[in-house]
């Protein structure tokens, strides 16, 4: 096969790039870094892809290397010629296999072609991606190859048993596994067989220890025994022991008992001998302690009586008491003044009923009010409203006169200043620009042309200076005569203006002050104008004159109610009045009688309640003061603690009294407790305590249950003695049992041993057959290198040899020693032929391209050379790329 071309879109660092293959030897030489090797792996994944794995984490693969960083497209295609047709293949790539993509054409026709499939090296060159990697494409650190099944199926020409070869390593694998788990001699993980010898010995071991553990069975039964006996004995002498505890722990109790009463009785001696000095005026009595009980809590009673009475005191208002220093009106005055009250008011509704509305009397104080300084005739109301009018007239033609005045001072202010502006613009820039226009031409002529010529244009400009002024001059004079002309005009029609407008003011004002005077009689709102102040004058001079005109009519009517109203009235008031003025409050003027009379019952009858109060409150304060004597009286007769309230004393002498009582019955039953028992018994006899008893019962108890351990240990260790016995007995069958599995296992490791040596020498049969070629290729090669000319290595072509795994080896002075004894130059001479003969054997027919990824960098410049002759004699029948950073390697 050959490859014609190859053009790569984005693969690794390389982009856009295309590349024209030759025949025969194509050499690139580019810097480190421009992408050889990642052009090497390009045309290697045109026919193989890229690897794919999952999980990148112990290895960068190749597609994790070479995918564009950017995200954009990674790939590009491929030209190429086989078996007499012209093919391209492009391929994409992406994150992972499956987006991957693959497309096979006929580069003749244009066409897709169906030749070869995605795993097109496989087909086309009969060898997996890791033979390919280890025949014809060579990378720069492993110029080494080695045997792959891949590769064994190729030479064999046995394409159709390709699947049991590439199974024969995995065979052979599990054989040895299996001969492993049999023979394997290992602490940690022993085989079968060597397991079971272990088992039979360690079980032989433990069967002699028999006689040893039954003599030690019985021994300890013995033991149990006896010590069993030992607990009995003592058993006895706890029960008889217990027996004499149980007397002498009644007597204990007794005799305790008799000692506690003698320290209680001293005890109670003492509490009451402090009792009798507390009691030192007399005992009383229980119906006195009762009756000095009950006092107390009356008086408590009546304090807390005079506390509630005080607190309502302080919380309600004080009393309001100076209406009722003469007298205190009773129920029956006040019902009959209420009812003098109810009948004035009824007397009042018809007095009002005949009056005014409310809404009316106030509207007439109002107008009497505003009409106080004067009330206008019609007449006079009809000649302001007419000056009114001529007001708002000469008002108008007022602002009329102001607005035209200032639109005239306006015209006249515009017009000066465009006069002003268009005279000095216009010709200040004229003359401005004649003079620098003759200046100027005058300087020209003057350097660059005749003298005479300058000396003229010189007068020109002078004369033309002149004219300019002369028709300056002119021009403003009749601007400015022109601009006094139209000043006057303005002056004029301003001043007629002015005047008109002095006289409408004149009148204006006179008008104005006539009004004014007259509307200042009035109190009026705020309006715009005096037509609407008049007008106001005029509606309220209306409503006045109809308000006069009712009250008066009203009031013929009152007159005879007005007569009983006021009789009534002034009964009512002489009886309630001198009440009223310690209010501060004057009926007579106020009036409000009715509110004042229930104020008047509520006041009255506060101060009744509170003078009950007071005389109630008098009364607990004197109770207080006599039984509080009475019983001071009485707490003096006892030494109580003065800190101590009122009650707390009493309490006090109540429970003395009754401890008092209760320690002289249990002095009483004390001294009959101890006369008895001293009766009874011998207080002299002389015996062991309850104490030393039990001491004694502990110690039994003790040994008991040391004796009592010691047998369950001693069961314990017979119980597994017994056990072991039992376990030892079926030893010797476990030992039957194993030595038959032992046979067994021993047969079947005989067996897999065989079966390995077989499968060896099958295999080593097998490869003998292509390993001659192989062997007559490496040293044809290595006889190119070594030629007259070439570099001498010191051994002979037929010292070196290639195994059946494509090791080399040397076998020098009657010993075989592998590559790595060569210099490694020298290593990689003999590789790079082992790796040409082993391309020689598997492709015999079609011969691919050959493709060295700069392979000659640990060389000297004499092996190079020779090793680039020998690639130079094979690219005459084979394709040959060759990539290198250095020129001294070409």
């Amino acid at each position: 096969m050959k490859i014609i071309s190859c053009y790569i879109a984005h693969f690794g660092k390389i982009k856009n790039f295309r590349y024209d293959f030759e025949d025969g030897f194509n050499s690139i030489m580019q810097e480190n870094g421009w992408g050889k090797t990642t052009f090497s792996v390009f045309m290697k994944a045109m026919f193989y892809g890229l690897e794919y794995s999952p999980n990148t984490k112990k290895k960068l693969l190749d597609r994790n290397h070479y995918l564009p960083w950017d995200g954009s497209i990674c790939g590009g295609n491929i030209v190429f010629s086989a078996k007499g047709k012209e093919y391209r293949i492009e391929r994409t790539f992406g994150q992972t296999d499956k987006d991957d993509k693959f497309a096979l054409y006929d580069n003749v026709t244009g066409l897709l072609s169906d030749d070869y499939s995605e795993n097109i090296g496989e087909e086309l060159f009969r060898v997996d991606r890791d033979s390919f990697e280890k025949s014809v494409y060579i990378p720069q650190t492993s110029l080494a190859t080695a045997m792959t099944d891949s590769l064994n199926a190729k030479m064999g020409n046995l394409a159709a048993a390709k699947d049991d070869i590439s199974n024969f390593d995995v065979a052979l694998k599990s054989v040895k596994d299996a001969k492993s788990n049999y023979t394997r001699n290992s602490k940690v993980n022993p085989g079968k067989l060597v397991s079971v010898k272990q088992e039979i010995s360690r079980c032989r071991e433990e069967y002699e220890k028999l006689p040893a553990i039954e003599e030690s069975v019985e021994a300890m039964s013995c033991l149990v025994e006896e010590k069993q006996d030992n607990i009995d004995k003592l058993a006895a002498e706890k029960a008889k022991l217990a027996e004499t505890i149980q007397l002498q722990s009644k007597r204990e109790q007794e005799l305790g008992a008799y000692r506690i009463h003698k320290e209680n009785l001293s005890n109670e001696l003492a509490s009451l001998e402090s009792l009798k000095k507390f009691f030192e005026a007399g005992v009383p009595s229980d119906d006195e302690i009762a009756v000095l009980e009950q006092t107390e809590r009356d008086l408590a009673v009546h304090e807390r009586a005079v506390k509630v009475l005080e607190d309502e005191q302080e919380k309600e208002p004080p009393v309001f008491d100076k209406p009722f220093e003469n007298k205190i009106p009773d129920e029956s005055e006040i019902a009959l003044w209420n009812k003098m009250a109810a009948n004035l008011s009824e007397l009042r509704a018809k007095a009002e009923h005949a009056k005014l509305s409310e809404e009316s009397s106030r509207q007439l104080t109002e107008l009497k009010f505003f009409f106080d300084k004067l009330v206008p005739t019609d007449e006079q109301l009809a000649h302001i409203e007419h000056q009114t009018t001529l007001i708002t007239g000469i008002s108008a033609r007022v602002d009329q006169s102001n607005e035209r005045l200032i639109t005239l001072i306006a015209e006249r202010d515009a017009e000066e200043k465009h006069s002003k502006s268009k005279s000095i613009s216009v010709w200040h820039i004229l003359g401005t620009i004649l003079l620098v226009i003759f200046i100027l031409i005058g300087l020209v002529f003057t350097r660059y042309i005749d003298d005479q010529i300058g000396r003229i244009i010189e007068i020109g400009s002078f004369v033309a200076v002149i004219l300019d002024l002369v028709l300056l001059f002119i021009t403003g004079r009749r601007a400015y005569k022109k601009k006094m002309e139209t000043a006057e005009e303005y002056r004029e029609r301003i001043k007629e203006e002015e005047d008109a407008l002095e006289i409408s003011k004149l009148e204006l004002r006179e008008l104005e002050e006539e009004c004014e005077e007259f509307l200042s009689h009035f109190l009026l709102t705020r309006a715009s104008t005096m037509q609407e102040n008049v007008y106001e004058i005029r509606r309220k001079l209306d409503q006045y004159r109809h308000l006069l005109a009712e009250e008066q009519s009203r009031h013929q009517e009152a007159e005879g109610t007005l007569d009983e109203l006021a009789d009534l009235q002034l009964e009512l008031y002489t009886k309630i009045q001198p009440f009223a003025s310690a209010y501060g409050i004057n009926l007579y003027d106020m009036g409000g009688e009715y509110e004042f009379l229930s104020q008047l019952k509520k006041d009255a009858q506060r101060f009744i309640d509170y003078l009950a109060k007071q005389e109630e409150l008098a009364r607990h304060e004197n109770t207080i003061r006599t039984v509080s004597a009475d019983i001071n009286n009485i707490l003096k007769k006892y030494p109580v603690d003065e800190n101590l309230g009122r009650a707390e004393k009493v309490q006090e002498i109540s429970i003395k009294k009754k401890e008092y009582q209760a320690v002289s019955e249990r002095v009483k039953k004390l001294n009959e407790e101890i006369a008895r028992f001293e009766a009874e018994h011998d207080l002299n006899e002389q015996v062991l305590s309850v104490d030393d008893l039990q001491q004694q019962q502990t110690a039994i108890d003790e040994q008991i249950m040391e004796l009592n351990r010691q047998i369950i240990q001693e069961k314990d260790n017979l119980s597994q003695a017994l056990e072991e016995v039992e376990r030892l007995a079926d030893i010797s069958e476990q030992i039957e049992r194993l030595e038959e599995q032992e046979k067994e296992y021993k047969k079947n490791a005989d067996i897999l041993a065989k079966t390995e040596e077989f499968l060896q020498k099958s295999r080593e049969s097998f490869l003998s057959k292509y390993m001659q070629p192989l062997q007559n290729g490496l040293h044809k090669y290595l006889s190119l290198l070594d030629s007259p000319d070439g570099t001498k290595s010191g051994y002979a072509i037929d010292d070196f040899e290639l195994d059946m795994d494509l090791n080399i080896k040397l076998s020098y002075s009657g010993s075989t020693k592998s590559a790595e004894y060569l210099s490694q130059g020298y290593q990689d001479l003999v590789a790079l032929c082992s790796r040409l003969a082993l391309v020689d054997v598997l492709y015999a027919d079609e011969k691919p391209i050959l493709i060295l990824d700069d392979p000659f960098t640990n060389l000297d410049d004499k092996k190079i050379k020779e090793s680039l002759k020998l690639l130079h004699k094979i690219s005459d029948d084979r394709q040959t790329v060759y990539f290198t950073c250095h020129d001294s390697r070409l």
